[in-house]
């Protein structure tokens, strides 16, 4: 990946970060920044997220992830929903599952493509002032993938 591209990928996420930010202090939720690695194409991820509340253990986690992979913009969309499952401790897990649309744009006279998917994930976090977490996700698609990352939830 050429360094003007990882440079633009890093911009748009921290413009999407100023832009959701002031947005937390106007309603309920949490905002957050993931990054990781997607094992089958074995290429790292950075995303963006938003983590709204439905009800007291259930939550809506729109979120998208731009993996770098070289010659492609490789960007997924998600609309998942997750459970917290009751803990006493600090420590929650979570267990969802969402929609997915997986775009990926070859360099050169390749086609891009458009696939829609199934999501299923499961994670840990640790309560706090932020909250740090790690997370894993199965993309049930025409070419099924899984992400492993970690976060951070503000």
């Amino acid at each position: 990946m050429t360094s003007a591209r990882s440079i633009l990928a890093i911009s748009a996420t921290l413009a999407v970060l100023a832009v959701l930010v002031p947005a937390r202090s106007a309603r309920a939720g949490l905002v957050g920044v993931r990054g990781g690695i997607y094992t089958k194409l074995n290429e790292p991820f950075v995303g963006v997220e938003l983590l709204g509340p439905i009800s007291r253990h259930a939550y809506f986690n729109p979120n998208v992830e731009y993996v770098f992979v070289d010659n492609h913009t490789y960007l997924t969309f998600n609309g998942d929903f997750h459970y917290d499952f009751h803990s006493h401790g600090r420590t929650f897990v979570w267990a969802g599952g969402g929609l997915a649309v997986v775009y990926d744009d070859p360099r050169g006279p390749a086609e891009s493509s458009t696939d829609l998917g199934a999501n299923f994930l499961f994670g840990i976090g640790f309560a706090g002032d932020a909250i740090p977490y790690i997370q894993g996700k199965l993309i049930v698609k025409d070419d099924t993938e899984f992400s492993l990352g970690v976060g951070l939830r503000f």
